[in-house]
């Protein structure tokens, strides 16, 4: 008899537990302070981020944020942010549109491989070819655009003659600014 008390005693705190941590999982998280959807500076901008942030949206900041303030807008970055790949300094544009690089590939959960990644403001024509989507036209061009000021975010690549929207979302996750 006590056996089945202690049973029915550690299912229902299991099931408490279980309910208690869905509850958490499922909760809607109000944005911080830095975030609001509404905001009365008219001159405040938008931008959205995505990736590896806690919270990835579209925030309202106000003029001259960093790619810092976004990312604290979206509560910060995830473990597997890949901190070689952005600029906490970058401005961000209004109506602009970041990525947080992962480190480890997200479509494979238990990867603890990194992704393999070119430095798109140092790497040679050879390495950037390396990544898919780049031809040698392309690693050419990029090499030729960031001669005249390195890249300070990874959208600025699509700036770059030959890359369009398709070969950046192929490529984004594959480059960094910096390297280790």
């Amino acid at each position: 008899m006590k056996t089945i008390l202690i049973i029915v005693a550690i299912t229902a705190v299991a099931l408490v537990g279980f309910g208690a941590a869905y509850a958490m999982v499922n909760a809607t998280v109000t944005p911080p302070s830095g975030a609001t959807l509404v905001s009365e500076d008219p001159n405040a901008l938008t931008a959205a981020i995505a990736g590896e942030v806690n919270f990835p949206g579209t925030y309202v900041l106000k003029p001259g944020a960093s790619m810092l303030d976004l990312i604290n807008a979206a509560q910060g970055t995830t473990g597997n942010a890949d901190s070689l790949a952005f600029n906490t300094d970058y401005v961000v544009e209004n109506k602009g549109s970041y990525f947080i690089a992962p480190l480890y590939d997200n479509s494979n959960t238990c990867s603890n491989t990194p992704i393999i990644k070119t430095n798109i403001n140092a790497d040679d024509v050879d390495t950037l070819q390396s990544v898919a989507g780049f031809t040698k036209t392309v690693a050419n061009a990029i090499v030729s655009y960031r001669s005249s000021a390195p890249f300070k975010a990874i959208e600025e690549i699509k700036n770059v003659s030959g890359i369009g929207a398709a070969t950046y979302e192929k490529v984004k996750a594959k480059i960094t600014l910096r390297s280790a």
